[in-house]
């Protein structure tokens, strides 16, 4: 999938910019806070409905401005033509999606029909952070490829949220959440268990692809592995899966209550990244945790693009910062022809490393939401 060109009015700092976009790298340049991110942030608007940075639409406005919005227009390897406009008003606080000049029925709808691939610095908490941030890595590369997974996920949240309501209710009788538990726990097993299917075998097939970035990023012979650990004893694969998934609910019920949560499921399950057979929590440097970060992306980006018919959008967001030169110039190396590429840096010295040759490439320098040409190369 090739953006060929993007809108943005009243997003951050951006008043009304157009940018004709190449169909290899464009180098965004500029100090910080000058409007490059946002200019990332407005693609990803478009491919997934949410910025990566934050979540709050609110918080995207131009000052004084009453909303914002974005418009694409992309072809596909099939060159077919489609396009894509976001609007949020901020009274009543509303977002709007058209895709191909129809209204979008729900945001889901967008998922996977413009794949996407974006790193920042807002992505560190997937090797640093909590097991949620790891769960949201690989939700969203399954849900990219599979529209039905995500419908399988969105139907488990809303049944664990109607179940941790009434766990919650203290109002109500022990007895009586028993009986009414049973109901809601036969919809959770069901889609439950489908995520969880879905979830280890992804696991199983994204391993080769993180070993071959891992070791492409760095060059030696680091060895980095993921291991999903459940939050229970369940071959999710077994033909009793459903059943065997309400006996362990229904063992955990009374200390349930007790919480008034549910304390098992694919939502406590946790992801461990292992670097040499440790935790990266535990044990990896600042530029260790870059490394990996960059080589999950890379790892997804090259997994994504070998299950779809259409390449993703990658999206590089300052992430040159703490690398030295030979670290930049190897992921510099590694992105130039993967497909489309988005990368905004505030370093100079990026120019020097930046890719020659093969597809057209263009730099731009941003000011204060003000796009200037400074280079086209080939």
């Amino acid at each position: 999938m090739i953006l060929n060109r993007l809108r943005i009015v009243n997003l951050r700092n951006h008043g009304h910019t157009e940018i004709d976009c190449p169909e290899g790298t464009l180098l965004l340049l500029g100090e910080n806070g000058a409007g490059k991110t946002t200019v990332l942030e407005a693609i990803s608007l478009l491919c997934t409905s949410r910025s990566f940075v934050t979540h709050q639409d609110k918080s995207l406005l131009r000052r004084e401005a009453e909303g914002y919005r974005v418009e694409g227009w992309f072809t596909s390897t099939t060159s077919s033509r489609r396009s894509v406009a976001l609007a949020y008003d901020a009274d009543p606080g509303r977002k709007q999606i058209e895709m191909d000049n129809a209204a979008l029925p729900a945001a889901a709808d967008l998922i996977g029909v413009f794949p996407l691939v974006a790193l920042s610095p807002q992505h560190r908490p997937i090797t640093a952070g909590g097991p949620g941030e790891r769960r949201s890595f690989i939700d969203f590369i399954i849900s990219q490829l599979h529209h039905v997974y995500l419908m399988d996920l969105i139907a488990y949240r809303r049944a664990l949220r109607q179940r941790n309501a009434l766990l919650a209710d203290h109002e109500r009788r022990p007895a009586d959440v028993r009986s009414t538990l049973e109901v809601w726990d036969a919809s959770l097993a069901e889609s439950a268990v489908r995520v969880l299917r879905r979830r280890h075998g992804f696991v199983d097939e994204f391993v080769p692809y993180l070993g071959e970035a891992m070791q492409a990023v760095i060059q030696d012979r680091e060895e980095v592995a993921l291991r999903y650990v459940s939050s229970m004893e369940l071959d999710p694969f077994s033909e009793t899966a459903v059943d065997d998934y309400r006996a362990r609910l229904s063992q955990r019920m009374d200390m349930d209550i007790r919480r008034g949560t549910t304390t098992i499921g694919p939502h406590r399950d946790e992801l461990e990244i292992l670097l040499n057979g440790l935790d990266v929590r535990a044990q990896a440097s600042q530029g260790q945790h870059k490394t990996i970060l960059i080589s999950l992306k890379l790892a997804e980006y090259r997994y994504l693009h070998m299950h779809l018919d259409e390449p993703p959008i990658l999206l590089l967001d300052d992430v040159f910062s703490e690398l030295d030169d030979e670290r930049l110039a190897n992921v510099l190396r590694l992105v130039d022809g993967l497909g489309q590429t988005f990368i905004t840096s505030a370093n100079q010295a990026t120019l020097r490393f930046f890719p020659q040759g093969g597809m057209q490439n263009l730099t731009l320098r941003i000011d204060d939401g003000i796009v200037h040409e400074l280079a086209v190369v080939a």
